[in-house]
């Protein structure tokens, strides 16, 4: 496979890679601030 190509394919996979990564790790930050408002409250 040529360089070119593969830098091409390296890159739109990085790229929706680190969109789906960043939403998940929002995901993750609401719940666990959620998660912890609730444990709080229930202190």
């Amino acid at each position: 496979m040529p360089v070119k190509e593969q830098v091409k394919v390296d890159s739109s996979d990085v790229h929706s890679y680190y969109s789906h990564g960043s939403i998940a790790i929002f995901e993750k930050l609401i719940r666990f601030r959620i998660g912890s408002s609730l444990k709080i409250i229930r202190h």
